[in-house]
């Protein structure tokens, strides 16, 4: 089935999970750093300090991720997918009347828990779970979200800023959640009861997440997997923070690399949407141990090249990465774990990315403080990746003697 038929047979589920992608970056470190000078001039912090919190934030929300994340296996789609949507909207709320520090902080974890966690988790596992032929195809189209959010909403946003005080925009923000998503992801799954079928639930009808996670890390190619599952996260995120600092010692301008973003957020389109067919064509456990190449390219000629159409070079490359991963892993887990337990792999995986993404930032910023340079942190960034790609192999058919039919 070509995308297009699919998109237009399946438009109710897809434009569900493009929603949830899509929102999801209200939660995403994007566009909330728009906010970070008016946080701390609002709450008189320092950039070490408003860092703390928000790492802490991060982590706060990670630990909550695996228990809350487990629970689209056990309650209607559309009931889950609502809990999340309000969630949303109370963070946006309190954001907007926040006058203390604990507010913020409450604000920040809600922000992070229910939009970067819950929200992408939502769409991701919905895909993975209600599709089979088409899996591929169905979480390249509802990853789209995440580059149209990078495209859009930082311009709308900081226009807004400019006319209105922080506060009044995350209640814009709170508004246009209540009044166009909550009914639209109401109305989309109004005819979806619960994603788990009555042959698809375990014979104990509901396993206790002990007994999934105990069976998660019994495979032996868990550990394997979990590397290059984090790498572009972590570095991505690492990198991406100090990239003023990274732009100037490799040669480049601020604003070229702020003009290469363009590069990362088309490649990611691209390479997202050209996963899926491939996906479903050769499976994603096919192509996992390949997908952090890309990566390595783009921080290969960062190292080496400082001329301005490396810059470019650099992000897309890395672009590409993201995109792969973002249509990719939830086939992975469905491939590797079944789908009975979908809901609970992907919000473990999604909690151990989180987690990598809160660390980065102190590691990459201490190793800065130590004097190290942004290209030896790039060749440590080349290195891992590259035993992380090799330690991936073991999902690879060749070498995977379990190779679990869906």
């Amino acid at each position: 089935m070509t995308y297009i038929a699919f998109a237009l047979k399946e438009r109710r589920l897809l434009t569900f999970a493009v929603s949830f992608t899509f929102f999801s970056s209200f939660g995403q470190t994007f566009l909330i750093s728009l906010f970070v000078p008016y946080f701390l001039i609002a709450f008189e912090l320092n950039n070490a300090t408003f860092g703390t919190l928000y790492s802490a934030a991060t982590l706060t929300g990670a630990t909550a991720l695996p228990w809350l994340g487990q629970w689209i296996d056990r309650i209607p789609l559309r009931q889950y997918s609502l809990y999340v949507a309000l969630a949303l909207l109370f963070a946006s709320i309190l954001m907007a009347i926040s006058w203390h520090i604990s507010m913020l902080f409450v604000s920040l974890i809600m922000l992070r828990l229910a939009g970067q966690g819950l929200s992408s988790h939502t769409a991701a596992t919905t895909m993975a779970r209600h599709y089979d032929g088409n899996r591929g195809k169905a979480l390249s189209i509802s990853s789209l979200g995440y580059p149209l959010g990078e495209a859009v909403l930082p311009t709308i946003i900081a226009a807004i800023l400019v006319m209105f005080h922080w506060r009044t925009t995350w209640a814009f923000i709170a508004t246009v959640i209540a009044i166009f998503f909550i009914p639209a992801i109401w109305y989309l799954v109004r005819g979806e009861t619960n994603v788990v079928t009555d042959d698809d639930k375990p014979s104990a009808e509901v396993r206790s997440t002990r007994d999934n996670y105990r069976e998660i890390f019994a495979d032996t190619r868990t550990p394997f997997v979990i590397a290059a599952t984090i790498m572009p996260a972590f570095w991505v995120t690492g990198l991406f923070l100090y990239q003023v600092v990274a732009a100037d010692s490799l040669g480049w301008s601020v604003a070229l690399i702020a003009s290469a973003f363009i590069a990362f957020a088309f490649a990611r389109i691209i390479s997202g949407l050209a996963a899926g067919p491939v996906i479903d064509r050769i499976s994603a456990r096919s192509i996992f141990p390949f997908y952090l190449l890309p990566m390595i390219a783009g921080f290969l000629i960062a190292y080496h090249v400082n001329a301005n159409w490396a810059a470019f070079a650099y992000m897309g490359f890395v672009g590409v990465t993201m995109g792969l991963g973002s249509t990719m892993k939830a086939a992975l887990w469905a491939e590797m774990y079944g789908t009975k337990m979908i809901g609970t792999v992907q919000s473990l995986f999604a909690t151990i990315m989180v987690l990598s993404t809160a660390v980065s930032p102190f590691l990459v910023g201490w190793m800065l403080d130590a004097s190290f340079t942004i290209h030896t942190i790039l060749m440590i960034a080349i290195f891992s990746s590259i035993i992380a790609g090799l330690l991936s192999f073991r999902v690879f058919p060749a070498f995977d003697k379990k190779k679990r039919l869906i």
